[in-house]
């Protein structure tokens, strides 16, 4: 199916478009249901197509060649992803698969151009998108090479809770990783994760239950981080 002007305004890099200049990018953008686990996206492959979340979530992972997965990042209602081989040709980088009912948007690498090219609100949208990818690797390579297995753990954590939801006061994670998720995240296994997990519930900062997982001192959690990475 095709979409719509209002749907595009969905989008973070086509937000700032006046509605006639969504309406033209949307002739050249169609939309797709996809069931929970539907791969959109096979790591290696040659296609160039830019997609971008309308509803639901999907997940980036990568695979070694020993069959190794590491999850990489979660994307929700608004974000992009596939842009990097739109723009250098070069095969996909990272599996992308559904985690739940979802609705994908897809536009054409010519089209992505097209519209890069066009209009300055996209190329800004689209450069603040790949400068946040570059950041959030330079975090991970420094925590990778600096810290421990619970640094690391608690990093992630702190990542979840930025992007999470407040309420009451408090910062509530919706469809939060598994342990075992969050360990592939972090490169080690899930009992080490569980184990740090429990030892923060017990200390108060975190309640980590099925289906409700609350930060509960995020300034506490910021402090265990700030002090291993010295800022």
């Amino acid at each position: 199916m095709k979409a719509a002007a209002e749907t595009l305004s969905l989008i973070v890099v086509f937000k700032d478009l006046e509605i006639e200049d969504r309406r033209r990018i949307a002739e050249q953008v169609s939309m797709r249901r996809c069931a929970p686990r539907e791969q959109i996206i096979t790591q290696d492959d040659d296609s160039t197509d830019v997609f971008f979340v309308i509803s639901g979530q999907v997940r980036a992972t990568l695979f070694s060649t020993s069959g190794k997965e590491v999850d990489f990042q979660d994307l929700g209602p608004g974000e992009m992803f596939g842009e990097l081989s739109a723009i250098d040709e070069q095969p996909r980088s990272t599996h992308v698969v559904t985690l739940g009912e979802s609705v994908i948007a897809s536009m054409s690498q010519a089209a992505f151009w097209s519209a890069l090219t066009t209009y300055p609100s996209v190329t800004r949208r689209t450069f603040l998108r790949l400068t946040g990818l570059i950041r959030m690797h330079c975090d991970r390579i420094f925590e990778y090479s600096t810290l421990g297995v619970k640094n690391r753990i608690h990093a992630e954590l702190l990542r979840l809770a930025r992007e999470a939801s407040r309420e009451d006061g408090e910062i509530v994670i919706h469809d939060a990783p598994t342990h075992a998720e969050i360990a592939s995240r972090v490169a080690t296994h899930r009992e080490a994760v569980t184990r740090e997990c429990n030892h923060l519930d017990a200390t108060g900062l975190i309640e980590w239950r099925r289906g409700r997982h609350v930060i509960k001192d995020v300034q506490a959690l910021e402090r265990l981080v700030k002090e291993v990475k010295g800022h």
